[in-house]
């Protein structure tokens, strides 16, 4: 007697009726969501909580219905190749990223699992993808048009210290983001009569020099781009910062919740949240490449009181007036 006609004799036709739904929901697939970042875990936490909001808004529940296996390179970029492989190898439904450069780790390995990103730079110009209206192959996401807003953090940074007129901008050669950044500042540095010096931090001890460097250059404030190494070793960079006293724009607010001064940048906790969107639809069937590229719709203007305290600065009223959000 076959498992079907069992249960029409225990339940009944009506009773199986009812029953079935939850036994389909009872056999549902956990899918295996892959997630690699060259950063720390620590920096990653908020994002990921962002992607998890999302998915429960869409009604998946994490270890019911998904599981997210992360992979992190704590900024040390020889690692995360071989993370990358691994992650692969694991045969994920689908493969998550911040970045360009987990773009690029990850579609070198693999031609067909779905890659979503969450915060890509330049998606078109790195080659990723074909167009943001119809991306081709296995990627899509969201970008995050940080390059693009290099001027603005450079203006407001200007606006909240009128006196700064020597910017030292560090960033990672190795890092496309992190690059593309540094070419959007040094373009937009002249036209608000700021002098700017590029440094480049390749790995975690690049930071102390980088530094004496800065201070024997004179500079007068510091913008920070975009990289592993840098996310991964953020608190350094910001004690460094604050200990100098001078001013010191970063690309998002988990750096002014980690005691930074100031942030200017599309929200990545709500660009991730968005990034749930993308997983729900592929695993509903669609292909990645018929999904276009979305932009941020969330920037976000974040100052630290606290650290403009201990640094002896005061940000002006039309400063205040414009934040988004203030950390007391």
């Amino acid at each position: 007697m076959n498992y079907r006609r069992k249960l029409l004799l225990a339940f009944g036709a009506g009773g199986l009726s009812a029953f079935l739904p939850a036994l389909a929901q009872q056999q549902k697939r956990l899918r295996r969501i892959g997630y690699l970042s060259q950063s720390s875990a620590l920096p990653n936490a908020a994002r990921l909580a962002g992607f998890r909001a999302g998915m429960a808004e869409l009604g998946w529940v994490e270890w019911r219905d998904y599981a997210i296996d992360a992979r992190y390179a704590d900024g040390i970029s020889e690692v995360a190749p071989g993370l990358a492989t691994e992650l692969v190898a694991t045969k994920p439904d689908l493969l998550l990223v911040i970045s360009d450069d987990g773009i690029s780790l990850l579609a070198q390995r693999t031609k067909t699992i779905p890659i979503v990103v969450a915060n890509s730079q330049d998606p078109v110009g790195t080659g990723h993808v074909a167009s943001l209206r119809r991306p081709g192959g296995n990627v899509t996401g969201l970008t995050n048009l940080s390059s693009e807003l290099g001027a603005k953090r450079l203006q407001l940074l200007k606006e909240a210290f009128p006196s700064v007129a020597h910017v030292v901008l560090l960033f990672e050669p190795g890092n496309v983001g992190s690059v593309s950044q540094a070419k959007e500042f040094e373009k937009a540095a002249p036209r608000l009569g700021l002098r700017i010096t590029s440094i480049d931090l390749r790995q975690p001890e690049d930071i102390e020099p980088a530094f004496k460097r800065g201070g024997a250059l004179g500079a007068q404030a510091y913008v920070v781009a975009q990289g592993g190494v840098i996310s991964s070793q953020r608190r350094v960079i910001i004690d460094r910062i604050v200990r100098l006293k001078v001013p010191a724009s970063f690309t998002d607010d988990l750096y002014v919740e980690a005691g930074g001064l100031m942030s200017y940048g599309a929200s990545y906790t709500d660009n991730f949240r968005r990034a749930a969107a993308y997983v729900d639809k592929i695993f509903k069937g669609a292909k990645p490449g018929d999904l276009p590229i979305e932009q941020p719709v969330k920037f976000d203007l974040v100052l630290n009181l606290k650290t403009a305290r201990a640094m002896g600065v005061k940000f002006p009223q039309s400063i205040l007036l414009q934040a988004d959000r203030v950390i007391e």
